[in-house]
Formats: C-alpha cells, structure tokens, sequence
C-alpha cells in the first residue's frame, strides 16, 4: 500500500511538477496566530513568550512569509530558548493540513507534530531560512482520530528556533506532494520560483539551467532506462549556494530536456547536511546507484566528509540510502588523514572496477593536491579497499583537487581536474595493478574562469559526453548557474583532447542565414540578419595582414562593439578570456553559442572558452571586422536557436 501511495504521489508530482500549488477548497483556520495571546494553546519554557509574534524578535533575521500581522515564534530570548506549545485536543475531519514554516532544520528538536494517542504521526521543521513557505500533510489514514498539535523547541544553538502561521485543515493541499516530505518542500520552493526565474530575460534558453534557485555542479551523468538522465547540485531554497540537494533531468535525445524531481536529497533524519557532488553507475546486478559525498550536520567538509551510496529506482527518478552507509569512510586510510575528501568517480577497467576522489593531504598548505584510488571488493559495489594516491599535482602552488573525473578514451587515460582554477586536463598510462597513473600530455578543458566542475559519461554510442558548470553569474534573479551543451570528447593522435558540441544540437537550428567570401580591409561589417541573443554561428575566417580580426556579438549600428571574439595572430580572446592558438593553414574556424547571459565558443577544435556576459546595452547587432589590415570571411553561417526545455 505505501509502494502504491508512493507511485501515485510521484505520478501526480511529475504530472503537475510546473504548478506552483494547488488552491484549497472548504479551507479552515486552525490557528492564525493573530491574537495577543496563546488562548487555548498551553505553552510551557521560555521559547515562546507571552504570544504571537509580530514578526522578527531582537538579534533575529528579517522574517517573512507569514500572514496577517503574528506569527509564532520560538527565537524569544535567542535560539537557547526551549519550550512546547500545544494544542487543545481536536477531531481531524478534513483530509489535508497545510501550514506555513520556516526557522531552523531541526527534525524532532525544533519542529511541528501531529500527535494521535499518544505518539506523533507526521512531523515538520524549517529549512534554515526565516522565509515561512508552505508545507502540507495528507491525513486521509487518520481522518476521524482525536489529535493535538504540538510545537516543540528543545535545540540550541545555531538555528535552534521554528516560526510557524496559518494553520488550516482543507480538501487539498497547499503543495503537491512528491515520493516524501523532504523532497515535497523542496520542490514546493523550487515551483513557487520558477515563475520568477522563467520572466527573467538573461536566463539560459538552450544551455541547460535548473527550473529555479541555485545550480553548481553536474553530478552522475548516465544513460540508464532509455533516457539521458542529468543530475546537478541544487539548493531548492534559494539562487545562492547552500542546502545541497541532487536535483534531476532527463533527455531522449541529449537535446531536449525534461525537469524532473528532485532526486537525492539530505536525509537530516540520518544526521546529513548536504549531498555533495558525485557520480552514478550501474553494478553487476543492472541496479542505479549513486556515489556521492555526505557532509553531516554542523561538519566541516574542509576536515569530516564520507562517501554515500543511494539505490535508484527503475526509472533513474529517485534514490533510497544505502543501510551500510557511509560506504567508505576514512577508516580505510589508516593513519593517513584526507583533507577535503570528496566527488567519488566510478570508472572501470577490465573486469575490475574503481573509484577515484579529490582532497588533499596538508590541510591546503600546497604541494600534495591528491586523486586517491579505491577498487570495490564486491560486485555489488557496497565494499571497498583504499589503493593508495593515483596522481599528485605537479604544481606546489596548487592546495586541493575536487571533482577527479577518470577514463578511458582510445588508447590513453584520461584524468580531469578542478583545482580552485582553470579545469585541467592529463592523459597518460593508468597502472591498475601498481594503482598509478602515469601522465606525459596536459591541457585546458576550458580558458575561461567562469567554467568548473565539469563531469562526464559514456554513452551508448560509445561517446564521451561532458558538461561544465558556468559559474558567475549574478545574484537575485530567482536562478543561478547553467552548464555547457554536452560536449563530445575525442583523443588527438598528440595525445590532448579535442572537444566538440553534440552533433544532435544542429536540431535547434532555425532558419539559416549566410555570407561568404568577404574580404575585411580595416573595416566592419555589419550584418542585417540575424539578430538576437539566442544563436549559433558557424564561421571560418582565413588570415591576412590584419593585427586583429573577429567576432562582435551584441553590437550597435552605432559603433558600439559589445562582446568580442577576436585573435591579434596569437591569441584568441573571448569576451576578455585569452588563450594563444595556432592557426590551421592560415584559417581561424569558430563555433560560437550566444545564448543571453552566456557565450561558449569552440575554436579550432582546440580551445573552448565558456563566459558569463552582462553588456551594459541591450543591442543585438552582429559584425565581423579586420583591424589594421586585411582578413576574408570565408564562411559565416548563423542560426536562431531553441529552447531545450519541454
């Protein structure tokens, strides 16, 4: 019956997921918390004074979200304050409670209960946040039964308080329910932003961006069930990072998109905190799992971290938490200590599997930045043994490695870095019996600062998909964060990658428009069509004598020159972002992707550029130019592009 319950929940979740709420019918007030006193309520301790709050108390946040003019409170003397507040007993006639929360994520030491003969059946608390925002709980199984509420506060300490108002009893309910409490709330915030996010004119169309709030980096791209299925750090509470949950998409086609539910998230109830980034893999059993690293409540991830793992469903759609976990703790070290310890990877090579993780091994002073090595005893992938330290950072001035990515692409290995820098590439000889890996080529994923954290997958092709999280953006519109379109990684026989966009995106093409053969003589060009912040350009330029020649993106038939693409016979710059290229046979080949707030560009299949732009002007002209001498457009093709998201 709870599988069932469990089913129709996400069935309805998954087919509503875009609406905000529900609206309630023959909805009734419980308890508005207008009055100057707690009337019927019997409130024992300190936390709670005399009555109703009306609004923030002293030393406190701003708090919002409530209705009317008092709300209860618990913060009355700080958050050491602790206290009950309860109801008067009353009979559950309607099938829905709803109510507004906000306050500390303390479950069961600062929280709302439903108390039923007894023993508290249902069970609510905040989520770090003075904003109050609905939650609901469906009482169809105790509808009849005598109950009370209680609020209880006994935490201390940081967040150690609950605000709660609007108490109502209804046949439905303020939010959809999803497959639980924890993922509910989080995507009843999610929906109630989407609105926001969706108005806002420099949002992302085709580079993929969460529905709304915050989006770091991807996590456990896999191709399981017949979909692409993206997973992404997310914190459904705000457009700023915190709460790190594992939010979910999923694609046919690595093309268009569909948001789905939230798909891990911390189980406070098991002492966690975050879900920190990952991977997802399949064992030899054909069952999803997802790999991640567990920050616990009030630890630094800097010194106490583990490594998670999370059973999917057949679907890819939601995960249940291992009962054996932590599945690797730092027991395994021995007396080595591991510094910012995280982002498990999976690879495998032969019939032996691994796992890689970044960290370092002086508590960030420099000069041991380390990949460590685990390999699973069992083929379930529940039991492993520490191998040992992969790879150490050449450079001394580099302190950590985070989000080690490591595989197999033709006949060299392949090790991807985010070292609080530029993300970097190594290729080289793995040596699984010795547990090494032996480097001789290094590279850029990216030359821009504005990319991090990339992640990666085979896919049934047989391909090396990747994306990267671009970073930068501003703060306040409802969103933040957005990734690169997926990119297909091959080895060059030199052995450094070369990096392309997916082929299947020439799907979002609209109508073309062309040039050809343009010779530039100290001169700009100014193009008729198209304009518009939401293209592709595909353009092959041939050098001349010309100091400088290029792109200007958002340009003004004014003169204003907007957003450069530009190379001076060295470098190539991106929007500021520099990096030196060499020519081929004298031709500059360009793929640049304008989409509002951000620019990627491919050059030469060599260097990739990915860069947050805000111009100051809302001019969406575009030009080619050749400064002090001569350069020839050989070719220019451009296209509008299309949404992703369905």
């Amino acid at each position: 019956m709870n599988r069932l319950l469990a089913i129709l929940c996400a069935a309805l979740a998954l087919a509503l997921h875009s609406s905000s709420a529900a609206v309630p019918t023959n909805e009734l007030v419980f308890a508005d918390f207008e009055g100057d006193t707690w009337g019927e309520w019997t409130a024992t301790g300190n936390a709670f004074g005399d009555g109703p709050a009306r609004g923030a108390l002293p030393k406190q946040q701003a708090v919002s979200g409530f209705l009317g003019r008092g709300l209860l409170n618990t913060y009355v003397g700080g958050d050491d304050s602790t206290g009950t507040l309860t109801s008067a007993e009353f009979t559950i006639k309607l099938p829905y409670m709803n109510f507004l929360i906000g306050g500390g994520n303390k479950p069961g030491t600062a929280s709302i209960n439903l108390v039923i003969d007894g023993e508290v059946k249902y069970s609510a608390t905040g989520t770090e946040d003075e904003k109050l925002s609905w939650h609901s709980w469906q009482l169809f199984p105790v509808v009849g039964k005598k109950a009370r509420l209680q609020i209880v506060d006994s935490a201390k300490g940081g967040w150690g308080h609950l605000n709660v108002d609007q108490i109502t009893f209804s046949q439905r309910p303020r939010i959809i329910p999803y497959f639980n409490d924890a993922v509910t709330r989080a995507m009843a915030s999610v929906n109630d932003a989407t609105p926001r996010a969706s108005s806002d004119v420099t949002r992302p169309t085709y580079h993929f961006t969460p529905p709304a709030n915050w989006m770091n980096d991807p996590n456990g791209p896999i191709f399981y069930g017949g979909y692409y299925h993206l997973y992404y750090q997310h914190n459904p509470f705000g457009d700023a990072w915190g709460h790190m949950h594992w939010g979910h998409a999923r694609s046919r086609d690595l093309v268009f998109w569909k948001y789905m539910p939230i798909a891990l998230w911390p189980s406070k109830e098991k002492g966690e905190d975050h879900v920190f980034s990952g991977c997802a893999t399949t064992n030899s059993r054909g069952q999803l799992l997802a790999f991640y690293t567990s920050i616990g409540q009030g630890k630094s991830a800097t010194e106490y971290a583990e490594q998670w793992v999370a059973l999917g469903d057949a679907d890819g759609n939601t995960f249940t938490k291992h009962p054996g976990n932590p599945i690797l703790s730092e027991k395994l070290h021995g007396d080595t200590k591991v510094w910012d310890w995280r982002d498990p990877f999976v690879f495998r090579d032969g019939a032996r599997t691994f796992l890689v993780c970044g960290g370092n091994l002086n508590h960030g002073k420099g000069g041991q930045a380390v990949v460590l090595l685990y390999e699973a005893n069992d083929d379930g992938l529940t039991a492993w043994k520490y191998r040992g330290v992969l790879f150490t950072h050449p450079d001394a001035e580099v302190k950590n490695i985070e989000c080690p990515n490591f595989f197999k692409l033709g006949d060299r290995w392949v090790l991807i870095i985010s070292p609080h820098r530029r993300v970097e590439y190594f290729t080289g000889r793995f040596d699984a019996d010795g547990g090494k890996f032996l480097a001789d080529q290094r590279g850029l994923m990216d030359h821009s600062g504005d990319y991090y954290a990339p992640n990666c997958m085979e896919d049934p092709q047989g391909r090396r998909v990747l994306w990267g999280w671009i970073k930068g953006f501003k703060g306040g519109r409802g969103w933040n964060g957005s990734f690169t379109l997926p990119r297909i990684l091959t080895m060059a026989a030199d052995g450094h990658l070369r990096q392309e966009p997916v082929a299947q995106l020439t799907q979002l093409r609209g109508q073309a428009h062309n040039l050809q053969d343009v010779k530039l003589n100290n001169a700009t060009n100014h193009l008729d069509a198209p304009r518009g912040d939401t293209l592709e350009l595909s353009v092959e330029f041939e050098a001349g004598d010309a100091k400088q020649f290029g792109l200007m993106l958002r340009c003004s038939d004014a003169g204003a020159p907007g957003v450069l693409v530009s190379f001076d016979g060295k470098e190539l710059e991106v929007a500021g972002a520099k990096s030196k290229l060499s020519l081929d046979g004298g031709k500059l080949r360009l793929r640049v992707f304008l989409d509002r707030s951000v620019l990627e560009v491919y050059a030469n299949e060599r260097a990739c550029f990915s860069r947050v732009i805000y111009p100051g002007e809302r001019d969406l002209g575009l030009a080619v130019f050749a400064r002090d001498g001569t350069a020839t457009v050989r070719s220019l093709e451009a296209w509008p592009m299309k949404p992703i998201i369905k």
